[in-house]
């Protein structure tokens, strides 16, 4: 709410003050009003006070004051003259709407609902008090009473557009998506330019999956500014999400043009050339990204997953402990140290990354199959056996881990459970009959089973 009234003046006004007694008011309070609406506070300031000198009693002045001392970002001291502006009129509602604002930006929420709740005493019906006080309840997550109020605004004042952005806000953080946005188009028209409500708007699309529309309402918001770093990033999140990789990068690299301290729309960028096996450009994103927030363990798996599949084990390695470092808890970290162990043939000690994983997901059936086979490399064939029996407890239609069961079975002599294990995993996944391998001294037995 804007206290002042709007005055027009030449750009060449030049005002002086005058310390003369008798101040004329209408002069002084233009004066006043002229140094607010231009943002020259602290000359304003000066003018209320030299005012105050010739007017001790009047509320105006120190109403003036008040919001003034607002303006400056003095709002602790601005109570005390709010205070001394109602002793004076305790009937201006305004001064108590002011006060509620004042009170709401130092966090005092409840005292800023009084304030506003004395304004409503003397006008139940002002718009304004009632869209600060849902401003207040939505600051303190009590999202429905914030929805009454503005509701009511509404109801007052059916083009109160704010009203209608801010219940879309709350509706958002209540999961109430369809109302959310049916608030923020009802918003958008009235305010077509506001390009945070065509954000949101896309924002609330995202969540239910409505990629394409999503970005349209970017793409909105990004027609009025262009220089919207978060809408040119979810813009790319979204592209993203329907697969349209390059699409997404093009978005992420506006993005950083305008925000270049964004790692995480450096690790997304590396995210979409990982995807899409241009692993270099994909490791020259991450390093940015780590770079910026180099407590993103979450890039140093990327990078490390990068390294992986070039074959580089030992850089990979490093950074999945990098990874690890800063979260310990992250079984995917300790999945690929396990694997990148076993590339490097440090078995025993990729066991123990092994078991590390499934500490943390006991239910990860693929670590549980791989598992067996690091135990399977080391002979231990009991064990091993054991593992995969358990993870074909979790998916019994998956043809792996009776492959691995067949090759146990014949190195020790059991053709017969052997073959039977072959004839199951070729009745789940009959494509591998051809392509599977044993070691040579089984291919006669592939061969009986594929005439078979």
């Amino acid at each position: 709410m804007n206290y002042f009234d709007d005055i027009e003046y030449n750009a060449d006004d030049n005002f002086e003050y005058d310390d003369t007694p008798g101040l004329n008011s209408e002069s002084t309070e233009e004066r006043i009003n002229y140094l607010c609406e231009t943002g020259k506070f602290e000359d304003a300031l000066k003018l209320i006070d030299q005012a105050i000198i010739y007017s001790p009693y009047s509320s105006d002045l120190y109403h003036k004051k008040a919001v003034t001392l607002d303006g400056l970002g003095r709002n602790k001291e601005s109570i005390e003259f709010y205070d001394k502006a109602l002793s004076l009129n305790p009937n201006d509602y305004d001064i108590y709407i002011n006060k509620g604002i004042a009170l709401d930006s130092l966090g005092k929420y409840n005292e800023a609902i009084i304030n506003y709740d004395k304004a409503l005493e003397f006008d139940f019906n002002n718009a304004d008090a009632l869209f600060n006080k849902g401003l207040s309840f939505e600051r303190t997550e009590n999202y429905q009473e914030a929805i009454n109020c503005f509701n009511k605004v509404i109801e007052v004042s059916p083009e109160y557009a704010d009203a209608y952005y801010e219940m879309g806000y709350c509706h958002d953080f209540t999961d109430n998506l369809d109302l959310s946005l049916d608030n923020y188009e009802r918003h958008i028209a009235l305010n077509p330019l506001n390009f945070n409500a065509w954000y949101n708007t896309g924002i609330v699309l995202n969540r239910q999956g409505k990629f394409l529309k999503a970005i349209d309402s970017y793409e909105y918001a990004l027609a009025i500014k262009k220089d919207f770093s978060s809408a040119w990033y979810n813009c790319g999140n979204a592209y993203a999400s329907i697969g349209l990789l390059m699409k997404g990068i093009e978005c992420y690299k506006e993005s950083v043009k305008f925000n270049k301290y964004d790692s995480y729309a450096y690790h997304n960028i590396a995210n979409s050339y990982y995807e899409i096996e241009l692993y270099d450009d994909a490791i020259e994103n991450f390093d940015k990204s780590i770079t910026l927030n180099p407590n993103n363990f979450d890039s140093f798996f990327g990078r490390g997953s990068c390294y992986y599949n070039l074959n580089m084990f030992e850089k990979a390695l490093a950074d999945y402990d990098s990874g690890i470092k800063l979260n310990n808890n992250y079984s995917e970290l300790w999945y690929s140290k396990a694997d990148t162990l076993f590339a490097l043939g440090k078995i025993e000690e990729s066991l123990d990354c092994y078991k590390q994983v499934l500490k943390l997901d006991p239910e990860n059936y693929e670590a549980i199959y791989d598992y067996g086979c690091a135990l399977a490399d080391l002979h231990d064939n009991e064990n091993a056996m054991i593992h995969f029996d358990i993870a074909l407890e979790f998916k019994a239609d998956w043809a792996d881990p009776y492959y691995e069961k067949a090759k146990i079975y014949f190195l020790t002599k059991e053709v017969e459970l052997g073959l039977e294990m072959l004839e199951t995993a070729f009745y789940i996944k009959p494509e591998d009959r051809f392509e599977y391998k044993f070691e040579d001294d089984w291919q006669k037995i592939i061969e009986f089973l594929v005439k078979r």
